[in-house]
């Protein structure tokens, strides 16, 4: 099967060599030699084998493989994927398996002159055009950062926060190829694919500089905390205990930072997350309702509605017609 798109619009007779795959479970395509994959594990859980030893992974995660992987599901159990292949040429016609193999780009590099304001970039003895040159070494970073890290298979672990901006982006992907609503399709789907290739080092940025996004370090804490555990049962006195805070100062340092308590800090968040997967995902209201943090989906239609005006059903109706 040639894992390719071809274009449904009027007067565009191409193809390109991107494909996208949603499925229970795990594609069939996985090994695929002529593409690279990234895998989005939304749910389950799931035991691969590699080098005659297994590994347990759990949902949220990312998967990076390249065209070497020799991907081995051993079991699953309850796994949900959005797959999306693609060649490296796509990014960049000159992007080659085996350009890329040969290490040519690792030679480039920019050299910011003492006293100057302008980089010179530089192959071997060649010097090339700066915008062109950091464009391509800045693009072939993305690909290097997610496939080749001495690795054919690369997972990267995702809190909920995570996974909603990959899925966002995936989803975005899954729409263009599928719909191609007008003739910049191909563009945008370059675009998502790059944005999603450097969320790992993005993300990791962001996480690291967790603590300076808020001015109060104690808000910084629990809103973290709130992010990775948004699922889960939380209440007021269980996050008092776990932070050794008293409701005042949390209250008054929440206030501060958002103009509202914590639990309406959490509360708002959960409504939010819900609003992103009823309109790009396709679980149910009561697998959303469970997913974010809401054990009786009544009670869950109930504050969704308080918020939007709309039951969720209502509210996923509305959203999809825009689309």
């Amino acid at each position: 099967m040639e894992l390719k798109t071809k274009s449904k619009r009027p007067n565009m007779n191409c193809s390109i060599d991107v494909f996208f795959e949603k499925k229970n479970g795990f594609s069939e395509y996985l090994n695929d030699r002529s593409t690279y994959k990234i895998v989005l594990v939304k749910s389950g859980s799931f035991v691969v084998e590699e080098n005659g030893e297994y590994r347990v992974v759990t949902a949220p995660v990312g998967i990076g493989i390249n065209e070497k992987a020799d991907f081995k599901v051993v079991s699953e159990n309850d796994v949900v994927t959005s797959t999306i292949y693609f060649k490296p040429t796509f990014i960049r016609e000159e992007f080659t398996f085996e350009a890329i193999d040969s290490g040519k780009y690792n030679k480039l590099f920019c050299d910011l002159k003492e006293g100057e304001n302008h980089i010179k970039a530089i192959e071997g003895d060649v010097q090339l055009d700066e915008g062109f040159a950091g464009s391509v070494y800045q693009e072939y970073l993305y690909l290097t950062d997610a496939y080749c890290r001495g690795r054919d298979t690369v997972y990267y672990s995702m809190t909920q926060q995570e996974l909603d901006s990959v899925n966002r982006l995936v989803e975005s992907v899954r729409y263009d190829l599928f719909e191609q609503p007008d003739n910049l399709w191909i563009l945008r789907v370059r675009y998502f694919l790059l944005s999603i290739l450097f969320v790992p080092t993005a993300d990791f940025y962001i996480n690291w500089r967790q603590y300076e996004l808020y001015s109060d370090q104690l808000v910084a804490k629990v809103a973290s905390y709130f992010w990775n555990h948004l699922g889960d049962e939380i209440t007021l006195d269980s996050i008092l205990k776990r932070f050794s805070v008293n409701k005042n100062t949390l209250n008054e340092a929440f206030n501060k930072e958002f103009s509202m308590s914590c639990m309406a800090y959490l509360e708002k968040q959960r409504i939010d997350q819900a609003k992103k997967l009823l309109q790009f995902g396709d679980e149910s209201v009561s697998e959303i309702s469970q997913f974010c943090g809401y054990s009786e989906t009544g009670y869950f239609s109930k504050v969704f509605k308080k918020h939007t005006g709309q039951s969720p059903s209502e509210y996923r109706r509305q959203m999809q017609s825009l689309c």
